[in-house]
C-alpha cells in the first residue's frame, strides 16, 4: 500500500472502481450511425466515414477523467445563462438534418432578435493557452449556425485547470459552413455504399491520436475504397 504525505493510498480502490464501472455500463457500444455529427464535422474524411460505418476502434476507449468535470461546468454555465437571460436562451437545442446531428448548448436571442449559437468547451492549461482546437469550434458552431439561422457564434472557452473563462465573438462564415454541409453529405453517402474517404490527415497531430490509426495505415491514404470489416 503506498503512502502520499503520510496518508495511506489503498490499492485496489473499491470507490474508483465502482465509479469507473458505472461510466463503462453506460457506454453505448460501437454501431453505425446515419449522421455526421456536428462536433467532429473538421475530422478526417476517413475518420468520420469508419465512425459512421460503426467500425471498432484500434482499442477501447480510456476512462477520461475530465469528462465529468467538464460535463458539470457545462451544466451549471448552462444554468446561468438561463438566469441571465431569462426568456431568451434556450439549452440542449437538438439539431439533426439529412446528413448533420449535435446538441447546441445553447441559442440565444440577442437584442436585435437575431440568433447566436453559443458552445462550451472546458479545456486543458494548455489548451487555454495554445488555441489549437479553435477552427474545430468554430466550424462546428458554423454547421450549428447554418441549421439555424443564426448570425453570431460564441465559443464560451473555459479553463477547466484555473476556472478563467473568456468569449470569443465572430462572425458566421457561411460559405464555409454551407461547404461542411456538403462534405457531411458526401461522407454519408459514401458509407451508405459502403465506402471510406481520403485519408486526408494523414501523418498530422490528428493523425496520431486517431482511434483507427492502425485499421487505415496499410491502406492508400488518397482514394475512396470499399470497407472491410477485417
Amino acid at each position: 500500500m503506498n503512502t502520499f504525505f503520510g496518508v495511506q493510498i489503498q490499492k485496489p480502490q473499491p470507490l474508483v472502481d465502482a465509479i469507473r464501472g458505472v461510466v463503462a455500463a453506460k457506454r453505448r457500444p460501437v454501431a453505425a450511425r446515419d449522421r455526421v455529427y456536428a462536433s467532429e464535422i473538421s475530422a478526417c474524411d476517413r475518420r468520420i466515414t469508419f465512425g459512421l460505418l460503426g467500425c471498432e476502434p484500434d482499442a477501447p476507449r480510456a476512462d477520461s477523467p475530465s469528462a465529468p468535470i467538464g460535463d458539470a461546468i457545462h451544466a451549471h454555465l448552462e444554468a446561468l445563462l438561463v438566469e441571465a437571460f431569462p426568456g431568451r436562451v434556450e439549452t440542449e437545442v437538438r439539431v439533426v438534418s439529412g446528413a448533420i446531428s449535435g446538441r447546441i448548448d445553447a441559442l440565444l436571442v440577442e437584442d436585435d432578435n437575431t440568433l447566436t449559437v453559443i458552445d462550451i468547451k472546458t479545456v486543458s492549461a494548455r489548451e487555454w493557452a495554445t488555441r489549437s482546437k479553435l477552427e474545430e469550434y468554430v466550424d462546428q458552431i458554423g454547421v450549428y449556425a447554418a441549421l439555424t439561422d443564426a448570425q453570431t457564434g460564441v465559443v464560451l472557452l473555459v479553463n477547466r485547470d484555473t476556472g478563467e473563462m473568456e468569449e470569443l465573438r465572430f462572425e458566421i462564415d457561411r460559405a464555409r459552413a454551407e461547404a461542411l454541409l456538403y462534405k457531411a453529405l458526401r461522407l454519408q453517402s459514401l458509407a451508405f455504399d459502403g465506402r471510406i474517404a481520403e485519408a486526408v490527415a494523414w501523418g498530422t497531430e490528428e493523425c496520431r491520436w486517431c482511434p483507427f490509426r492502425k485499421r487505415c495505415e496499410s491502406l492508400d491514404k488518397t482514394g475512396v475504397l470499399e470497407y472491410t470489416a477485417d
